[in-house]
């Protein structure tokens, strides 16, 4: 392979041991003919991140490893026998590296099973890797590979036209607020609900048509049907997990869906025998969703690729490489609307 004037050096976070992590100079990892080199340009944070970092994680991490899974960024080099992309292209490397097809049953990720993104240059296979648009933002793009195409899977927007029908997002998380952008600019009335009212006041902003702050509407589920005429919605976007996927059943209309994204309680509230009397009455569906493939990662972007569809809006903060402990560290204390993105 010859050699494209890149460089021999690169500047990583890997994380040394549970809450540590550090920067380090190191040689750019040896490329293969299908290898591409990519010089990041940005990297969006995920729960997992942290978790990861804390040793809160359910699977062991590794120690040593550099932080991060999703990126965005551009082609520095090429190997001779990458077909699909050429130096200077704008890429993002797809969040289970194995998922290609959706079928596969295996999953490796950066960041949790080899090293991750945050790095001033990091290596993938041209498999791996989708172009996106020039109507992104690097910033945009990067959130676009995890929560942006959990949020597509969520809403079965290969398969589902949205036109008409309402979505409930539950809280102001990245998939949640990606989510709600997506199904408002496919035509769905989208239904947000919250802790604070500042946030369901962006989520107006967003294209959210109703919103329902849960702290004063502990039974928000009535609410949700008292909105829709006593019919519920299509599409839950479900967060809560055990406490609130009751009522997340009872806000559902007769054979719609409640697409199971988080699991951010604890241990479960309420009647199994009459969450599964409520299954069986409105034949509605719970399905577990786990990002998506390259397939659902081309299909959003060619989505996102109409005119003046921007998702700037879904990012609560941009941090400097260097501040990425801040960062990391402010994503940790919760709080944030939308995703926390990482710039180089």
């Amino acid at each position: 392979m010859a050699d494209q004037n890149v460089p021999q050096t690169r500047r990583a976070l890997r994380r040394i041991g549970p809450r540590e992590a550090k920067f380090f100079d190191e040689a750019i990892p040896s490329r293969g003919s299908s290898d591409v080199l990519i010089r990041v340009r940005a990297v969006s944070l995920n729960y997992k991140d942290v978790a990861m970092l804390d040793d809160n994680f359910p699977w062991p991490v590794p120690t040593n490893i550099i932080m991060g899974a999703d990126v965005a960024g551009e082609v520095a080099w090429v190997g001779e026998k990458v077909a699909k992309f050429k130096i200077g292209d704008r890429v993002v490397a797809i969040h289970n590296l194995e998922n290609i097809t959706g079928r596969e049953v295996t999953a490796r990720a950066p960041g949790q099973d080899v090293d991750g993104t945050l790095a001033t240059y990091v290596v993938f296979p041209e498999v791996e890797l989708v172009k996106f648009p020039d109507n992104l933002t690097w910033a945009e793009a990067s959130i676009v590979p995890c929560a942006g195409v959990t949020a597509w899977s969520a809403l079965n927007m290969r398969t589902n036209n949205l036109w008409g029908k309402t979505v409930l997002v539950q809280g102001t998380g990245g998939v949640s607020i990606i989510a709600l952008s997506l199904a408002a600019k496919a035509g769905a009335t989208v239904i947000a609900t919250s802790s604070s009212d500042a946030k369901l006041e962006r989520a107006r902003q967003l294209g959210a048509s109703h919103v329902i702050n849960y702290k004063q509407n502990p039974n928000w589920e009535q609410q949700v049907l008292d909105l829709t005429g006593g019919l519920g919605v299509d599409i839950v976007i479900e967060q809560g997990g055990a406490q609130t996927l009751l009522q997340s059943v009872q806000s559902v209309k007769r054979e719609g869906q409640i697409s199971q994204v988080g699991f951010l309680s604890g241990n479960g509230l309420g009647d199994m025998f009459l969450l599964v009397q409520l299954l069986i009455i409105k034949k509605c569906s719970i399905v577990g969703i786990q990002v998506g493939s390259k397939g659902d990662l081309e299909d959003l972007v060619n989505f996102l690729k109409q005119p003046h569809f921007k998702l700037e809006a879904c990012i609560d903060r941009v941090f400097s490489f260097d501040k990425s402990l801040e960062a990391l560290d402010y994503m940790r204390k919760g709080g944030a609307f939308g995703k926390i993105v990482i710039e180089f």
